[in-house]
């Protein structure tokens, strides 16, 4: 059973619109929204937390509107530019102060600030002020807070993206840890893709205030359910053309550069639509050839090789058509880029079931 249930469609507001989003959190589970911090994600997270009533649509928790609660009643955790730390307590008071609102004994408070503490690694600045610690500090401080009294729900606002590569790295892991150790239900917004993969068990693709999909990475990366999502998560090429046949769940797209490739329809498509063909760079197969011109036949795409380059785990090849579009393939890396020079002539293809087409946007 859902622990949250969330239908929200906001008419316009500055900073962001809603579009009809709906979604579920399953209780010990992370729902991860990947957008940027000008998606709507902001928005979504005030609407749960009872910070913003959406138009229209409904916050359930346990089966049960909350609509009419306010924050405090609502006993959800945040960290967010909303709820920063009291600048006034220390790192103990700061975390000690949702214990002192529920009323807990000072023996209680004591010990659970304590347990808290340890868990974040805060035992040294415990009795520091905020403004004397570091951003990864404050940002430790601040999960501290949110988890001290026991939370239904934990709601990260981009909670990690004023931080420096490495802190950042090393909060995503503790975090990580901590959701899966206390079965922790966590609801996160990120426009970190590499932060949404390893702290969600679900991501959703967010943008312009609309939910396009929710699933696991898998089915995002397989069954994308359109070129956002498709881009957004598994850094598609999107190439433009026109479906020219429809046969066996596969479709023909002639594509700009004039020439037809296949792929699986994502969406029901009609013969002579225009439309946008899906492609991740890690499904492209390479081959070079010796010139241009050559006979291709119908299942691959001639190209020309703009430039390579190492990304440690893979090498980054960046090829143009001949409509002069960009296409970009990953492949493995122990070819050597000495042999990769700029101009030389390739043909590109993938097999129809690792593409998806969608009907292009009006």
């Amino acid at each position: 059973m859902s622990l949250v249930r969330l239908h929200a469609d906001d008419p316009g507001r500055p900073g962001g619109t809603l579009k009809g989003v709906s979604l579920d959190l399953l209780p010990g589970r992370c729902l991860a929204l990947l957008g940027d911090q000008q998606a709507g994600g902001s928005l979504l997270l005030d609407v749960v937390a009872g910070h913003h009533r959406s138009g229209s649509g409904q916050v359930l928790l346990d089966g049960i509107a909350v609509d009419e609660q306010p924050p405090a009643r609502r006993r959800f955790g945040a960290v967010s530019l909303r709820d920063p730390l009291f600048p006034h307590l220390s790192v103990s008071g700061n975390v000690s102060f949702p214990l002192r609102a529920q009323g807990l004994t000072a023996a209680e408070r004591q010990r659970r600030v304590g347990e808290t503490l340890a868990l974040l690694g805060l035992e040294a600045s415990a009795q520091q002020r905020p403004d004397s610690l570091d951003a990864a500090a404050r940002t430790r401080t601040a999960l501290a807070r949110a988890l001290a009294f026991d939370p239904k729900l934990i709601l990260l606002d981009h909670p990690f993206a004023v931080l420096e590569p490495a802190p950042r790295q090393l909060l995503q892991r503790t975090l990580r840890r901590l959701v899966r150790a206390r079965g922790l239900t966590v609801l996160l917004t990120t426009a970190d893709r590499d932060e949404a993969l390893l702290l969600g068990d679900e991501i959703g693709i967010l943008q312009g205030g609309r939910l396009h999909q929710v699933g696991t990475v898998q089915v995002l990366l397989d069954r994308p359910a359109d070129p956002v999502v498709a881009y957004r998560l598994g850094d598609a090429n999107l190439l433009t053309g026109r479906v020219v046949r429809l046969d066996d769940e596969i479709a023909s797209v002639r594509l700009s550069c004039g020439h037809e490739m296949e792929a699986e329809p994502g969406e029901a498509l009609e013969e002579g639509m225009l439309c946008v063909l899906c492609v991740r760079p890690d499904r492209i197969a390479t081959a070079f050839i010796q010139r241009q011109g050559l006979e291709t036949g119908s299942d691959s795409v001639p190209a020309t090789l703009l430039d390579a380059v190492h990304m440690v785990d893979h090498l980054r090849l960046r090829f143009r058509l001949a409509d002069g579009s960009e296409l970009l393939v990953r492949r493995p890396p122990a070819a050597s880029t000495a042999e990769l020079r700029p101009d030389r002539p390739a043909l590109l293809a993938w097999q129809p079931h690792h593409a998806r087409v969608f009907a292009a946007l009006p």
